[in-house]
């Protein structure tokens, strides 16, 4: 079994989560995960997706009532996918959602 090691660099990653999956290569825990969202520009939409079972499309006033229980259980990490315009214009408002 080999000993971990005593000091480990890190290649300027500025955020804990970002170190921690740099230092964790062979260990999977929901903190190594990455969780999908997709917007759609409609304000209050839920849409499922056919194709990603339990998946669907937000609106961004649907986003936090979303996030807020997976945050709770855990969840570090998003991916968003969506119009650039949406995420550009709603990015500042996500994050403070997840901040609290």
């Amino acid at each position: 079994m080999q000993t971990p090691a005593e000091s480990i660099l890190h290649s300027s990653y500025f955020h804990p989560t970002l170190r921690f999956w740099q230092t964790c290569a062979a260990d999977l825990r929901p903190d190594n995960l990455i969780y999908p969202i997709f917007v759609t520009d409609s304000e209050d939409a839920v849409e499922p997706i056919g194709s990603l079972p339990g998946q669907a499309r937000y609106g961004v006033n649907k986003l936090e009532g979303m996030l807020k229980p997976l945050v709770e259980n855990g969840l570090k990490c998003v991916l968003i996918f969506g119009a650039d315009i949406i995420i550009t214009y709603y990015t500042p408002q996500l994050l403070s959602w997840l901040k609290e």
